[in-house]
């Protein structure tokens, strides 16, 4: 889709110098977007971002309670490209660039499956931030070697069993830890 010249200049501003992938795609509404690597100077916006999904909803991505969310936010930015990935989904609300959406992968050293999680904020969302975060998330552990990608999720997260479904994981349920819902996608070699 063609954008009107501010922004297309906008995005080409804020993606000059990057050195690592990055995607600018239109959104089911046409709404331009970015799509890159989560930086180090993304510290605060990323921060601000998860504080602004609201109370409880870290936990409903996450499966973790958190009373402070610096300390596990300062985890969710050490990335290292093959271990651990992070994508954020960026869009311009006026002037300003906004943070609207995240999806992260994590293993072990070694390991030939990642786990992964995403999150969108409310407003955001159904709109195709997550599937098209969730698409580059995996094409990237593809291209990493990873043979699986899976996310262990709340058998509530209505949301995410419906992008899991969509773009073709098996789902079991998982009554080990509580009610939650296993998600697995088998990428291709």
């Amino acid at each position: 889709m063609a954008y009107d010249a501010s922004i297309n200049k906008r995005f080409k501003d804020e993606t000059d110098g990057l050195t690592g992938e990055y995607w600018v795609e239109s959104l089911r509404d046409g709404t331009p977007l970015l799509i890159r690597e989560l930086m180090d100077s993304d510290r605060d916006r990323d921060l601000a971002f998860f504080n602004d999904l609201g109370k409880g909803k870290p936990h409903f991505h996450f499966l973790a309670s958190f009373s402070n969310l610096v300390e596990p936010h300062d985890r969710l930015m050490d990335i290292n490209l093959h271990d651990r990935m992070a994508y954020i989904a960026l869009v311009y609300e006026g002037n300003q660039l906004v943070e609207i959406g995240t999806a992260r992968y994590g293993a072990y050293e070694g390991d030939a499956h990642c786990e992964f999680a995403v999150a969108v904020c409310d407003r955001w969302q159904r709109h195709g931030v997550a599937t098209l975060l969730l698409q580059h998330l995996m094409d990237t552990a593809t291209r990493q070697g990873f043979s699986k990608i899976s996310s262990l999720d709340s058998s509530g997260n209505e949301a995410m069993h419906g992008l899991a479904v969509s773009m073709g994981f098996t789902s079991n349920i998982d009554d080990t830890h509580g009610p939650k819902i296993f998600h697995e996608y088998i990428l291709a070699p």
